[in-house]
């Protein structure tokens, strides 16, 4: 067969096929979200929830991370203060820091705080672990984070303390990995602070399942508002990272504006 007829007959099949093709993905994408919509048991969710959790702890490694803080105010999109932070990790619950360069100012002293507040939290973690011990769940649907399909569950503290959440989840729906922490703190971290709101964000770094990204809205009772971004630009998990309690203590320097403390 040849000339328009034989033409048309294939052009016909090729739009068939290609038909078939984008009909059959988009099949499987309604079938994914359909099933990552379908309502789980919520006990059971929770237990594998705290299971990935526990997981992670387990994996855990010596590392050094390098952090970026950028800290601006209400009237500009331009950073009032810059830090680079050094954090070391010794499991399986040591942390230190150093402040490899700042621009300095007030927005030091606040980062300053919301490192030492990280550094006690890593002491005792289960203080913040996201269990049935400090919150009660809600199943609130499903949802899509960083291309994953999760499952949305709503976590109010049983507690009332700065290092819980009022919060929405994202739970990655086959590794139940939290990929995404978004809300307020339980109790206000200050007087100072009228109310902060706060992103986390989590990814996979050498095995690890790691805080990497943060953001907070902070209103201060006297200094109007504050944006807080911090993120991990560099991992070194190579080495062994030498913790010395002594000289972390040493850097602690609190400040009357306590910006963000549940922030990392």
């Amino acid at each position: 067969m040849s000339g328009p007829r034989y033409q048309y007959t294939l052009t016909t099949a090729m739009s068939v096929l290609l038909l078939a093709l984008l009909f059959g993905n988009a099949q499987a994408i309604a079938a994914e979200l359909a099933n990552a919509s379908s309502h789980p048991d919520i006990a059971s969710l929770v237990k594998k929830i705290i299971e990935a959790q526990l997981e992670s702890h387990v994996q855990a490694r010596p590392y050094s991370v390098t952090r970026e803080y950028k800290v601006f105010g209400s009237d500009s999109d331009r950073p009032r203060t810059e830090v680079l932070a050094q954090i070391n990790f010794l499991p399986p619950n040591v942390k230190s820091y150093d402040i490899d360069k700042s621009t300095g100012g007030m927005g030091e002293k606040v980062v300053r705080r919301i490192l030492d507040h990280e550094i006690d939290a890593t002491r005792d973690p289960k203080m913040m672990m996201v269990n049935d011990s400090n919150y009660d769940f809600a199943f609130a649907g499903a949802g899509i984070a960083d291309g994953r399909p999760c499952y949305k569950l709503e976590i109010k503290p049983r507690h009332e303390r700065k290092e819980l959440l009022n919060a929405m989840i994202w739970v990655d729906k086959d590794s139940y990995r939290i990929l995404r922490i978004e809300g307020d703190p339980a109790k206000s971290p200050s007087f100072w602070v009228k109310d902060v709101h706060v992103v986390i964000q989590y990814a996979e770094v050498a095995g690890m399942w790691l805080q990497t990204e943060t953001q907070a809205l902070a209103h201060l009772r006297f200094g109007g508002e504050y944006r807080i971004v911090s993120r991990d630009v560099d991992y070194d998990v190579a080495r062994t990272v030498a913790t010395n309690a002594t000289q972390a203590r040493a850097h602690r320097r609190h400040s009357s504006a306590l910006i963000a403390a549940t922030v990392r």
